[in-house]
């Protein structure tokens, strides 16, 4: 039983995910698939509501605010853009791909069932990263491939595919480096290893800078800092820092030729200010999703294609710009609680967290495509059955704790 469940969440999360964004995965019909398989997911969930009304989720309330709230984005797109409810709707479908948080629970997915599907899945990404690295011309998985307008983009010697899986990555890195540190395991070593060469293929500033912070902060969340251990970053900070140019020279290059006119700070102040008008509408609920053919579409692409001003570029406040204040109120509600909850999460989990902290002023975590839809199902999950296992074991601890302290209550 346990097989068939683990190959049916591999197969859903896969295409879910546009399978490493292999070649065909923006087709119409790729998407189309996803659409009706999305739907079965989601009457699967609604036929199944009361076996959920006997399970108690901390995340309920939570995760279907991410529902609803980009959902009623029809109204000020309607308002202030003149976009119909079923274009809003077409746009902020993927939204509904949060169903599949309460679909795991349906099928009672197992924390370790679903760390080794990632962990497989981080290896087999940062596997796609690195080969194709040796078969350019030719490549199977991509995000950014050659086009008639240009070829894939090269940074520091790299072909930057930007394959769609850095999720699987990062529970890779996170999870063999707990392990390690607690275990010293070789295989553990060797997660960590590959998981570093994909996230470094894949030659995005912020992503490996916060990767390194957030294994910094997992040493010392498991009080792992020590002399030795000291001694052992200073000397690879050192390293790294004598030969910067050989290693980031591309990556210097490019931060150093940027100036105070650099597009990114002009799209937050584009769309963090200036684009709602004072709009209080827009202020509340953004301005809902874009969906073509409409006006507002329009709009949207032709501040992306000839300004540069892209909402996916600027992380929140991007989510902001589309969904409002009160979407940002949610996200910020749900980092709190795992702040607040940190003692009962595993570290690998506050490690992932504290990179979508860290890495939210820029890139997308919630809501910006089915992909990172539903690997967001997936952590929340994980972080919610984590606080499950953990209260429970620290309570029979406690319970064993005062029993054998206590030997006349055991009679």
């Amino acid at each position: 039983m346990d097989n068939k469940k683990t190959f049916v969440i591999i197969i859903l999360l896969l295409f879910l995910t546009n399978m490493f964004s292999i070649k065909g995965y923006d087709s119409d019909l790729y998407r189309n698939l996803t659409k009706i398989v999305l739907c079965i997911i989601i009457l699967y969930t609604f036929f199944h509501r009361n076996e959920l009304k006997n399970i108690r989720i901390r995340f309920k309330k939570f995760v279907l605010c991410l529902i609803i709230i980009p959902l009623l984005g029809f109204i000020p797109a309607y308002i202030l853009h003149g976009q119909v409810f079923l274009a809003s709707l077409l746009g902020a479908h993927i939204n509904l791909g949060y169903f599949f948080f309460f679909f795991l629970f349906l099928i009672k997915a197992k924390e370790q069932q679903i760390i080794k599907i990632f962990c497989i899945l981080g290896v087999c990404w940062s596997g796609i990263e690195l080969v194709q690295q040796f078969t350019y011309p030719t490549y199977w998985f991509a995000t950014r491939g050659d086009t008639f307008e240009h070829s894939i983009e090269i940074r520091n010697g790299i072909y930057r595919y930007n394959v769609l899986g850095r999720e699987y990555g990062l529970i890779l890195l996170f999870y063999c480096f707990e392990r390690f540190m607690h275990e010293k395991n070789k295989k553990f070593l060797l997660g960590i290893i590959i998981a570093l060469v994909g996230i470094y293929l894949l030659a995005t500033r912020q992503i490996i800078a916060m990767s390194i912070v957030s294994l910094f902060a997992g040493l010392l969340m498991m009080r792992k800092i020590n002399v030795v251990s000291f001694a052992l970053i200073a000397i690879v900070a050192a390293i790294i820092y004598a030969n910067a140019e050989t290693l980031f020279g591309d990556f210097i290059e490019m931060t150093e030729s940027v100036d105070k006119d650099y597009i990114r700070f002009l799209a937050y102040e584009f769309y963090g200010i200036t684009y709602n008008k004072g709009s209080v509408l827009a202020f509340l609920l953004g301005n809902g999703s874009p969906c073509a053919p409409s006006s507002y579409f329009q709009e949207i692409d032709n501040l992306e294609q000839w300004f540069g001003l892209y909402r996916a570029d600027i992380g929140i406040v991007g989510m902001y710009s589309t969904y409002g204040i009160v979407y940002v109120i949610m996200i910020l509600w749900f980092f709190i609680y795992v702040f607040r909850h940190r003692k009962f999460i595993d570290t690998y989990l506050l490690m992932y967290v504290l990179f979508m902290v860290g890495t939210s002023i820029m890139l997308h975590h919630f809501a910006y495509s089915l992909s990172n839809v539903i690997t967001g199902c997936f952590i929340f999950y994980l972080v919610e059955i984590n606080i499950n296992k953990n209260k429970r074991r620290l309570q029979n601890a406690s319970i064993y704790e005062i029993q054998h302290s206590n030997p006349g209550i055991q009679s």
